[in-house]
């Protein structure tokens, strides 16, 4: 709490006064939290002094908010580029990162405990105001801009530093946590020395934990990417770290009714708590977790006894598969390809379909999606173009991301294992069955036009994204599952 308070003395972050009649003046409290290590001893204690911010009003004490917050995509592609061109990654820690932004508006708050003064007049944003983090990074934005690193076009929360000579330095910034990437770790230590005198920073070395993911660098140059100390944490809290594992998430065939007949549960909270904390884990490291998680979370409002056996059921599966993680492979050229499908009228309740795709670099996951269509199909070739569409769309994205990256994506190939939709998205094609279909979804032919996207039939034997469409036998799962990268770290 002392060098939380001597912090902000340093920093500047208000001014003792007197508020104007009528001021809306914030309250505060104290936040305290135990940092661990990832094999779980205590890393230090950390004391935060928070403003109440939920007694702002909107267009009075605040205008527009804004996190800097990356895209998991972005994170995994660096550490795909990484492993492929054998670049080094370090992470920095920005402390007490929310104190370095200026605000723009007046807002008054009640002094700490043990603070005199009649109120504390911010000159500064502080941990809990609702701008904080809109705050922050303009000032990183400014502060990046004045070193030489440019904001990205597909991700705003990446910075590059254009460097003919010994190659480009790519930031990632995740509020307050950074990695950065580049092939001459004398490139790095040269930044990371501007940045520290940019920001107070803690130099964590050599990236090994970003975001609750653990990172680490095998002899032979490949990165894998793993949260196995994560998944211990959920499995001792649900009491399930001695449980008999299972071979799949979901069994072939399940399916889930919500219907009068179906008995509710009485408590709805540890269902919730429960998806929550397994789909943190399905969009970050495994993507063999992507369609299970999707059905699961469409009964977040209404969780049904039935649904939250299924849900123990995938943590079965977790506890058989924790050491699974992503790993990604040493090449010299990046290879980008990607998979698409779809079933068809698979959800019982909505009659909707489910829309998979995966898309990889070098034979690893990067970036993959399993959601319900937002439309109800009419036939099984129009439930494969729409899911096609979904997967052009994050191949527009992508391309940017490998601009920026400097890596080749010129045609990103999407495999996918109907003949029907192949049709439908390489001719201009008008016909009874397809005149209704929504605009929007021909924009795979633009894309296919202009050399974005080459599209490929591949035989449903082949399709790795049959995972996150549907419950498969162990034998097919297994081998989508591999297929995706994920392998026993």
């Amino acid at each position: 709490m002392n060098d939380e308070i001597i912090a902000h003395m340093t920093n500047g972050t208000w001014e003792i006064g007197i508020p104007p009649p009528g001021t809306n003046v914030l309250p505060c409290r104290w936040v305290y939290k135990v940092k661990t290590c990832p094999d779980g001893s205590i890393d230090r204690y950390k004391a935060r002094l928070v403003a109440k911010g939920f007694a702002q009003r909107e267009g009075v004490d605040f205008g527009e908010l804004f996190a800097p917050t990356s895209r998991g995509s972005s994170f995994r592609a660096i550490l795909a580029i990484a492993a492929a061109r054998d670049f080094d990654v370090h992470q920095l820690d920005v402390s007490t990162a929310f104190l370095n932004g200026d605000l723009k508006e007046e807002i008054w708050m009640k002094p700490p405990p043990a603070t005199p003064g009649a109120a504390c007049r911010l000159l500064k944003s502080i941990y809990g105001l609702r701008q904080a983090s809109r705050c922050w990074y303009d000032k990183l934005c400014t502060k990046f801009a004045e070193i030489g690193l440019t904001t990205s076009k597909s991700d705003q929360a990446m910075f590059v530093r254009a460097n003919n000579n010994n190659g480009d330095v790519f930031v990632l910034v995740h509020v307050d946590d950074m990695c950065i990437a580049a092939k001459d770790p004398e490139l790095i230590r040269n930044l990371k020395a501007e940045i520290s005198k940019l920001f107070k920073v803690r130099d964590l070395g050599r990236i090994e934990v970003f975001l609750g993911m653990e990172v680490r660098r095998q002899p032979n140059g490949e990165i894998t990417l793993s949260q196995s100390s994560y998944v211990e944490r959920i499995l001792h809290k649900h009491g399930m770290s001695e449980v008999k594992p299972r071979a799949i998430p979901i069994a072939v065939g399940a399916k889930l009714h919500l219907d009068k007949d179906t008995e509710l549960l009485e408590d709805p909270t540890p269902y919730r708590a429960l998806i929550g904390e397994l789909n943190y884990l399905a969009v970050s490291t495994r993507p063999d977790l992507g369609f299970a998680l999707s059905m699961l979370s469409r009964f977040m409002a209404k969780p049904t006894k039935p649904a939250m056996g299924m849900a123990k059921g995938v943590l079965r599966y977790v506890a058989g598969t924790r050491n699974l993680g992503l790993q990604f492979r040493r090449q010299g050229k990046e290879i980008i390809d990607g998979y698409c499908d779809s079933d068809w009228a698979g959800d019982t309740n909505s009659r909707r379909s489910t829309t998979g795709y995966v898309f990889r670099v070098n034979g690893t996951a990067i970036s993959w999606s399993s959601q319900l269509q937002r439309t109800v199909a009419a036939s099984s070739v129009e439930a494969e173009y729409q899911a096609l569409s979904s997967a052009v769309r994050e191949v527009l994205w992508l391309n940017k991301l490998c601009g920026d990256l400097k890596a080749d994506s010129d045609g990103i190939r999407i495999n996918i294992d109907s003949q029907g939709a192949l049709d439908l998205g390489n001719n201009p094609i008008t016909s009874s069955r397809s005149k209704h279909i929504d605009v929007q979804h021909h924009m795979i032919r633009e894309g296919v036009i202009e050399g974005d996207v080459a599209l490929r039939h591949c035989r449903t034997e082949e399709m790795v994204a049959d995972a996150l469409t549907k419950p498969l036998p162990e034998g097919k799962f297994v081998w989508c599952r591999r297929e995706m990268g994920l392998d026993d770290t």
